[in-house]
């Protein structure tokens, strides 16, 4: 059924007016269901809707297409108990709430969970303005609804390796995913993949996720592009890299009323102290002694 609420999608798409080429569109059923009129007050959006942000100008300029011409098309809702759930158009939902309009015309379909999930992704899969970011949410809400991935890929019709690069997204530290959530249009999958990849590759976790705050705030500000982001991570882990090793190796010069005396260096197994034998006393090399001794022994 989910492949034929496609087609049906697709055909009513195709023939939408030029006037609401950028609405949320609707299927037609040919039993199960109903038009009927609606208080805007008594429907909620669709729980698997993949667009979570809606563009306020756009929203605008809908309601006053439809305050001018009317509704072109109802939307589609299924009945919840006492309530409805939008099934497609919730956009025109919104659009008719900004225009304080009390009641909406709907088209009640009795439809499955899975059903009803797939055609909210459908409707919006291939819209310019929904990002790989809203997508791959959307994929996850819905996913358990289906007993494998590869059943997921092909009730949306989707290539199967395809699919799974929105999964990407999920791999992606917490913190960003919350930068994501408030602008989801910055990163495509196939950036998103690519970062996974190098991110997998640093450790600690602590360090990748530092490097890719970092990242991100260039990308914010537009003064890096999401393609080259990868990019940037190896060549500041490079850089990372560089500095943690000439830490490693540094060398302190002791010195006493201006003489060089000897040296302190580290790497990453040994602390070296070297001392010239000529410039402490016996008085003084019998203190370090037993300094090194205390301190060996902890009770320093």
């Amino acid at each position: 059924m989910s492949k034929n609420l496609k087609a049906l999608l697709e055909k009513k798409l195709a023939e939408n007016s030029q006037r609401h080429a950028d609405a949320s569109q609707e299927t037609d059923f040919d039993v199960g269901r109903q038009h009927t009129k609606l208080s805007v007050d008594e429907i909620d959006p669709n729980p698997y809707q993949p667009r979570r942000v809606f563009s306020q100008p756009e929203l605008d300029e809908l309601a006053a297409s439809i305050a001018e011409v009317g509704l072109l098309q109802p939307i589609s809702v299924r009945q919840v108990r006492d309530r409805y759930q939008i099934i497609a158009g919730e956009r025109r939902w919104r659009a008719y709430k900004l225009l304080g309009r009390a009641t909406i015309e709907a088209l009640v379909i009795a439809v499955e969970e899975s059903d009803m999930a797939v055609l909210a992704l459908v409707e919006n899969i291939d819209r310019a303005d929904l990002s790989d970011y809203e997508i791959g949410k959307a994929l996850r809400r819905i996913e358990g609804l289906f007993p494998t991935r590869k059943k997921l890929a092909e009730a949306l019709g989707l290539n199967r390796e395809d699919m799974y690069r929105y999964f990407t997204f999920e791999h992606l530290p917490e913190p960003i995913l919350a930068r994501l959530d408030a602008n989801p249009r910055l990163l495509s999958r196939a950036a998103a993949t690519d970062i996974k990849r190098v991110m997998q590759s640093i450790e600690p976790p602590s360090l990748a996720l530092q490097l890719l705050n970092r990242a991100w705030d260039l990308l914010e500000a537009g003064r890096l592009e999401q393609t080259k982001i990868s990019q940037f991570l190896l060549r500041e882990l490079r850089v990372f890299k560089e500095g943690d090793a000439a830490k490693s190796h540094e060398t302190q010069t002791l010195a006493r009323n201006g003489q060089s005396m000897g040296s302190i260096s580290r790497d990453k197994k040994h602390l070296v102290i070297k001392l010239k034998i000529d410039v402490l006393s016996d008085e003084e090399e019998a203190k370090l002694r037993n300094f090194i001794e205390q301190l060996t022994a902890g009770s320093v």
